[in-house]
């Protein structure tokens, strides 16, 4: 027989590894949170923070002791609008009552204005202890790029249609089409393409009137086009410069009278623009754009150039509009969204977008996992219907999208759910509608667990109780029996039972 001694030594060893392991584990996961950009922090049910990783003592900067134990509320103090948060409002007291939802929020660090986006999670412990998680997420270089991003695109679409009215008034000249009231709008812009606008119209209203003042008029508006802030180019049919701008010739150092009745592609930074006006003069189209790099002042700087036919497609004139801080706002707009789809991808529970239709529009690995697919393409690819191909009960999808049109969302939702190889398994799913600005239905987003295993525990013990029922009221069967044969009433039946003659009685 083994040693009792033997074996609780053995057992305080393996304990001892088992620690020391865990120990390994929490220092590594305590480094990893640390090095996330997003700052995480834990804190009780009295809005004390428990734990919170490195990214945390930098947002509020502070050391790591002198955070822990401190009210979340007094470190990071939230606004929405430039109005303090409540009390019961405040993100921590929101996640305890299971009522919070992704935000944005103001707040104030050190004279410099932060906009955080606040995800939380309600935990509620084996010792029943309330917990709320949240991750905190600095968006404030986000919020500006995507605004001043909008605010160009914007500015950018506008000034397009303002500079095709304008190239359009110009061939409407040609053919005496012209109407000055088509440029009104335009004319009315304080910049030097509604100054343009003004003075175009009144160039064409005197042409008309009085050819002799053409060479003044065509000054007046070389002026204009060369105060414009982007490079303007006339091209004849054969590509060869019929003129320039100032603000075109000044970026390669050269004259504007250098230009003309030269080949577009004298300059070799100019070989992709002639390329460009080659194709575009050729075909058959009466305009075209394209984004074009530039080695400017040994600068590469990028430009959107609009070409546009005139003269019955005999000319053509050109606008390149410098969109280089564009470019470059896109670029960190792209860092971002990887930085989004690493965590989509690497996420541990299954995440996913899906039309009202019922088609996924996006799946990550971890839901394809969950339905036993090899990859997301091929669960996008092969579920066309998820009402019919995932849902084992039917009525539970039609009552999933109720619950979330009347709720706005989904919290909890269970059902049985059909995988890759035909089983079943039991989903839990947390979604919410997304809808665009008209209030129509964009998507359906959110996330899922298998929870089958939970299921059956649950099922296990409902059989258990069941069973204990049954013999529990065998046993009171059993009791009310013998009660009632032992009964006076029962054995004064049976004496006079007993005293009948049967023969008597059925004669």
């Amino acid at each position: 027989m083994s040693n009792p001694l033997e074996n609780l030594e053995l057992g305080s060893r393996d304990l001892a590894v088992v620690i020391k392991e865990l120990r390994a584990t929490l220092g590594k996961m305590e480094l990893a949170l640390g090095s996330i950009d997003e700052a995480i922090v834990w804190t009780g049910e009295d809005g004390l923070i428990q734990w919170c990783n490195t990214t945390f003592d930098c947002l509020v900067n502070r050391s790591h002791l002198s955070v822990l134990g401190c009210p979340l509320s007094t470190l990071v103090p939230l606004t929405q609008g430039g109005i303090s948060l409540l009390e019961t409002a405040y993100p921590v007291e929101q996640v305890l009552s299971q009522k919070f939802e992704t935000g944005e929020y103001e707040f104030h660090q050190e004279g410099s204005l932060l906009i955080l986006e606040i995800a939380g999670s309600f935990v509620e412990l084996k010792n029943g202890d309330r917990t709320a998680v949240l991750t905190i997420r600095d968006v404030t270089e986000r919020k500006a790029m995507e605004e001043a991003l909008i605010s160009a695109n914007r500015e950018m679409s506008i000034y397009l249609q303002e500079v095709d009215k304008v190239i359009r008034a110009a061939i409407s000249v040609e053919d005496n089409s012209f109407q000055p009231e088509s440029l009104d709008l335009v004319a009315s812009r304080p910049d030097e393409l509604g100054r343009l606008a003004r003075v175009f119209t009144q160039m064409v209203l005197q042409l008309k009137a009085r050819e002799q003042e053409l060479a003044e008029a065509k000054e007046q508006l070389e002026a204009v086009l060369n105060a414009v802030p982007g490079s303007i180019s006339w091209v004849d049919s054969g590509g060869l410069f019929v003129g320039v701008n100032r603000h075109l010739a000044e970026n390669f150092n050269l004259s504007q009278e250098a230009f003309i009745g030269r080949e577009v592609g004298f300059l070799q930074e100019n070989a992709k623009l002639a390329s460009f006006l080659g194709e575009f003069i050729s075909s058959n189209e009466a305009a075209a754009s394209c984004i074009l790099d530039f080695n400017i002042n040994e600068e590469k700087r990028h430009y959107l150039i609009a070409s546009q036919k005139y003269q019955q497609g005999s000319a053509t004139v050109s606008v390149g509009i410098d969109i280089t801080d564009r470019k470059r706002a896109e670029e960190s707009l792209r860092i971002a969204e990887e930085n989004y789809r690493s965590i989509f991808e690497n996420a541990l529970e299954g995440i996913f977008q899906s039309s009202p239709e019922g088609r996924f529009i996006t799946v990550n690995p971890a839901l394809a996992k969950i339905y036993g697919y090899d990859s997301p393409n091929e669960m996008i690819e092969s579920i066309t219907n998820i009402g019919e191909q995932l849902y084992v009960d039917a009525e539970k999808r039609l009552e999933f999208k109720e619950v979330a049109k009347q709720q706005g969302a989904a919290k909890n939702f269970q059902y049985r759910s059909y995988c890759k190889d035909g089983r079943i398994i039991w989903i839990q799913i947390d979604a919410r509608i997304v809808k665009d600005s008209s209030g129509k239905t964009l998507y359906y987003e959110g996330i899922v667990q298998d929870i089958t295993e939970q299921k059956r525990r649950e099922e296990q013990l409902k059989q258990q109780l069941a069973e204990l029922k049954i013999e529990i009221d065998h046993q009171k069967r059993e009791k009310d029996v013998a009660m009632l044969t032992e009964s006076s009433y029962f054995q004064e039946v049976k004496q006079e039972m007993s005293e009948v003659n049967l023969d008597e009685f059925w004669g």
